[in-house]
């Protein structure tokens, strides 16, 4: 997670790192997130725009109201595993 410049491309200058996401698995089955909650509060208050992926996780981590993706995401999840377990009790 970073902020970057506002006229600058997307892979252009970083102003600051703000944080760090690994979507890969541990061995115990989490995806680690590493945020810098000071930093992220005060670019939020100087009106730093955030991305929905960025949205996401910070939602997730409590400093944000929970986006309606993680419901829709959590809501497909339940649904399909409902579906794996209806298809292994009919066979």
């Amino acid at each position: 997670m970073y902020f970057p410049q506002k006229k600058t491309p997307r892979q252009g200058h970083v102003i600051e790192q703000l944080g760090t996401y690994d979507p890969m698995m541990n061995v115990h089955g989490e995806k680690l997130v590493a945020l810098n909650t000071e930093r992220i509060n005060h670019w939020i208050g100087q009106g730093a725009g955030i991305s929905t992926s960025c949205a996401v996780l910070l939602g997730l981590s409590g400093l944000l109201p929970i986006h309606p993706r993680s419901y829709v995401t959590a809501w497909r999840n339940r649904r399909s595993s409902a579906k794996e377990e209806n298809a292994e009790a009919a066979s």
